[in-house]
């Protein structure tokens, strides 16, 4: 099964192609977009660091290079132009310089560029790729995460082909601290820790880390661990009780510490919790005042956290003040990624159904300001806003969905609906290339968000435990009927798909009715006890079904291959070869199953291709096998 932010990032981002200046559509320009990631605003709030990932080009991994908004002057430049990608970009503390990672000559290294200009300077000499970094408070160290590499006995069995690879046998993270003046990298850890994030305590007396004992347990629990940098030694958080998922942060004075945890374990991260590092008391900060789902935030010197959270389709800011309250933030839009100054100053990128996302910068008392445009051509399609429709289930439980219909177009239409991955994810106000794509075509599109889904409270996402293909089925099939009975779409002309949990809905809808005249599924689970056994992160099934160990029961009744026999609907099946999250096997055996019983269908492999695909033409062919599948069995 997949975690959401793999699946959303699949789903909203699909690639990108070269765009081509006329204002017809196609697959490749639905495709094609830039994307902004890692906002990072200046200490001295004078300037905006981003990284702009440009689109894809033939079988190569995109490009991605820092750009730099200068806030004052509204002047936009780019600030590095290598070859391979330079990502992660992080502020010296005096706002000087910016150090960053790339692959540019081997190995992923730390790279510092002064602001006047110059080259961009090698920080680290690290045997094996930096994973992560952090300057320290006073800006004369930096500290970073790498592998330890492999020994000399072992690069030779390497070179000799004896490279089999032994399961549960990864190398341990290593904690190193480099001076920037010299250069010189000292190694302060030895444990058998993975190592997944680090952080400065802002009086840089200490460091964090969250790590898992090696080798890693099928549900790995990350541990705070804290480096005293006086004493050289290890110490733990005391009077933790929940599981860190998002990145930890801390107050200005080191007093507290803010994470992003779930509630019960799982299944997903939900609130914002706060610890008193002196204390070690542990409370959740927004369960009780805002039962929504917390995706990021920041602590500011007054003590008020700034925060995102999910609320349906749409993404808002709030203010968590020091004395618990919660408020709206004064920024009324709907927000991706966000950075914020100690003034107020705010970096973030707007998301919309019709554009892809853009930078945008909101100083205190202006108005915000949209400062890039590398995705302008996108102005030009005609690109149709969905409408936010609401229906109750079997149940009488509310749902929300996302219906699109084709531009002057009246009466009732074929309707393709897509189902998102997850399970716990879901579909947002966002630009997502599928719906335009079959809106061009003629088609209507509805994109529901079942039960167990994010930005509906931590009871909603939690209704589908033991249930997947219960109440969650029930409540896509009750908004088919909602559009039916208001005259929108054709019922003898629907259509089904998605990718990973949407592929899986999409394989057991098949199972369960043939009202559907066509499915295409992606990366789709067909037996949930062998998924379990085969894919990474399992941890995340057994929240759901326990283990099909004790509890096969639980995987057998929810695994479309258990009905595969009911299956009349012509289906075709697309799969990356080397998907290590939903593997090949899945698609396989449903292929089969499926031929077994005479059932019109097709199963495309593309090799090297991962749980997101990659390739041009690999993306292009599946879109386009894809409407063509849908238009042989719907028009």
């Amino acid at each position: 099964m997949i975690k959401a932010s793999i699946i959303l990032l699949f789903c909203f981002s699909l690639s990108s192609f070269s765009q081509i200046k006329d204002d017809s559509l196609t697959i490749a320009k639905l495709v094609s977009r830039f994307r902004i990631s890692a906002v990072r605003i200046s200490p001295d709030e004078k300037r905006v660091a981003f990284v702009v990932t440009e689109p894809v080009k033939g079988n190569l991994p995109p490009n991605s290079d820092i750009w730099i908004y200068e806030i004052q002057s509204k002047e936009l430049y780019q600030f590095t132009r290598s070859p391979k990608s330079d990502y992660y970009p992080q502020w010296s503390p005096d706002s000087k310089s910016l150090a960053f990672l790339s692959a540019r000559d081997g190995e992923t290294q730390i790279y510092l560029l002064k602001l006047r200009g110059g080259e961009a300077i090698p920080v680290t000499k690290s045997k094996t790729s930096v994973e992560a970094f952090e300057w320290s408070p006073d800006g004369k160290t930096i500290a970073y995460l790498a592998k330890e590499p492999a020994s000399s006995d072992e690069e030779k069995k390497i070179k000799d082909r004896e490279d089999e690879t032994i399961a549960n046998s990864e190398k341990p993270t290593r904690l190193w601290l480099v001076d920037i003046v010299s250069q010189k990298a000292v190694q302060k850890s030895l444990q058998n820790w993975k190592i997944s994030e680090i952080k400065w305590l802002p009086n840089g007396r200490s460091l964090a880390l969250m790590v898992q004992p090696l080798p890693e347990a099928d549900e790995g629990i990350s541990e705070l661990k804290f480096f005293n940098l006086e004493v050289e030694s290890f110490t733990s958080l005391q009077g933790h009780m929940h599981p860190f998922w998002g990145e930890i942060r801390f107050s200005p004075d080191s007093k507290t510490m803010g994470f992003i945890s779930a509630r019960e374990n799982g299944p997903m991260p939900h609130d914002l919790f706060l610890q008193s590092l002196e204390q070690g008391a542990t409370r959740n900060a927004t369960a009780q005042k805002l039962d929504l789902p917390v995706n990021d935030y920041r602590i500011l010197p007054n003590g008020n956290i700034i925060f995102s959270a999910q609320n349906g389709f749409h993404t808002r800011l709030f203010t968590l003040k020091r004395n618990g309250t919660i408020a709206p933030f004064p920024l009324n839009q709907n927000v991706g990624l966000f950075d914020i100054s100690p003034s107020g100053a705010i970096a973030y990128t707007r998301l919309s159904s019709i554009r892809p996302e853009e930078l945008w910068v909101k100083l205190q008392d202006s108005v915000s300001l949209q400062v890039t445009g590398f995705n302008k051509e996108f102005e030009k399609y005609h690109l149709i806003e969905p409408e936010f429709i609401h229906y109750k289930s079997f149940d009488g439980l509310v749902i929300e969905g996302s219906f699109y219909k084709p531009a002057n177009v009246k009466g009732a239409v074929p309707l393709i609906v897509i189902i998102h991955g997850g399970p716990s994810a879901a579909w947002t106000d966002s630009y997502m290339p599928w719906s335009q794509l079959f809106l061009d075509k003629g088609y209507a599109v509805f994109c529901p968000n079942i039960r167990g889904s994010t930005g509906y409270g931590w009871e909603f996402l939690t209704k589908n435990k033991n249930d997947w293909g219960g109440s969650d089925f029930k409540d896509l099939m009750a908004g088919i009927d909602f559009l039916v009975a208001r005259g929108d779409v054709d019922t003898n002309r629907l259509g089904i798909t998605g990718w990973s949990y949407g592929g899986y809905m999409t394989m057991w809808a098949v199972t369960q009715t043939n009202r559907f005249k066509a499915a295409m599924t992606g990366a789709g689970l067909s037996d949930l006890a062998s998924e379990y056994g085969t894919e990474d992160n399992s941890a995340y099934d057994r929240w759901f079904f326990g283990t099909p160990y004790e509890n096969l029961k639980n995987f057998t009744k929810s695994s479309p291959i258990t009905f595969v026999k009911n299956v009349k609907t012509p289906t075709l099946i697309i799969q990356g070869e080397a998907d290590p999250i939903d593997p090949a096997g899945q698609s396989q055996q449903f292929y089969r199953g499926l031929r077994h019983y005479g059932v019109a269908c097709e199963l495309v492999i593309y090799p090297r291709e991962q749980h997101s695909f990659s390739e041009e033409k690999h993306i292009l062919d599946y879109m386009k096998r894809m409407l063509n599948w849908f238009d042989k069995y719907l028009r």
